[in-house]
């Protein structure tokens, strides 16, 4: 069976697909993927998935084009796409699943209701051996000690990020009342390295390294399954961390915990006091201003939280 699956650009919408190419993994089937260059890590090392076509956008959809002519004409038993695009409409095919929205429930059971099961498969990544003996040698090089504590202070939006000054009270709090937190790795972009820097020196403990920018996402995905807990604000790498299967606590303000809440049997998530709609849905919101939406969830409701999840 040959399936063309549209996938998602951004990483935590590729995160919460890949409970579909659980779904398949370990059946007779072929997957060809068409992804941005960003989530292409999030799908390359599912075992059904033979053929990852990457997109770079440009104007006017001419990536879809390429995308048309990489395809060779080829008949597709199924076309599952997440994207809505024009691409299921024009190739030839014998069945298409395309994802709708639906404002009530959370992605993952969007999604694993469009393939109709009736259970839910949770996001993962695959973690093939090099990954994981590369993950341990990635601890021992840079002299993490567990446990280890993983923050993602800084999202593409400044709007729904958690004050740094909040992750430092936040950490130091946690380390003078003797929390069993031995390092703390610091995860960004590139672009968020030197926030992130910011972060690293107002943190009382000596163990602490930053490594926004320094890894793939596939690296990040591995280490994290080696550490104690993750704390961040809503993002790509808080679908990572509640994937790998570690106690995750996603931050929310202007974002909708009831669709994007980290997912999982270790996966839980604080909100501002004040809802959605407080904070968006109102005359005066714009999506550019400056000030910061997050300050209302307080360092001592994240830290009680954190004493709940660790135990």
């Amino acid at each position: 069976m040959k399936i063309l699956f549209i996938g998602n650009t951004r990483l935590g919408d590729a995160v919460l697909s890949t409970c579909i190419l659980n779904h398949f993994e370990n059946k007779d089937v072929e997957i060809t993927v068409i992804c941005s260059p960003l989530s292409r890590e999030i799908y390359q090392n599912f075992s059904v998935v033979k053929n990852i076509i990457t997109l770079i956008k440009k104007k006017r959809g001419k990536h879809w084009i390429e995308a048309y002519k990489a395809l060779d004409n080829q008949v597709w038993d199924l076309v599952i796409d997440l994207r809505n695009t024009i691409i299921s409409r024009i190739i030839r095919k014998k069945k298409v699943l395309r994802f709708k929205t639906n404002n009530k429930e959370h992605r993952v059971v969007s999604m694993c209701k469009l393939l109709k099961l009736d259970y839910i498969i949770s996001p993962k990544l695959p973690v093939t051996e090099v990954l994981h003996k590369n993950s341990l040698f990635f601890f021992k090089k840079n002299n993490l000690d567990n446990p280890v504590l993983a923050i993602a202070p800084i999202t593409n939006w400044h709007r729904k990020n958690w004050p740094v000054n909040n992750y430092a009270k936040l950490v130091n709090k946690l380390i003078e009342n003797k929390i069993n937190i031995k390092s703390v790795i610091i995860l960004g972009s590139e672009n968020e390295r030197k926030g992130c820097e910011v972060l690293k020196q107002k943190i009382i403990l000596k163990n602490v390294v930053n490594f926004a920018g320094k890894l793939k996402i596939s690296e990040i995905y591995g280490i994290l399954k080696n550490c104690k807990i993750f704390i961040g604000n809503d993002s790509g790498l808080m679908h990572l961390a509640a994937a790998s299967g570690i106690n995750t606590l996603g931050l929310f303000g202007p974002s909708k915990e009831e669709h994007y809440c980290p997912w999982g049997k270790k996966a839980y998530f604080l909100r501002t006091t004040k809802t959605y709609k407080e904070l968006v849905l109102t005359k005066d919101y714009n999506r550019h201003d400056t000030g910061n939406l997050m300050s209302s969830l307080s360092v001592g409701k994240v830290y009680k939280k954190c004493l709940k999840i660790i135990k």
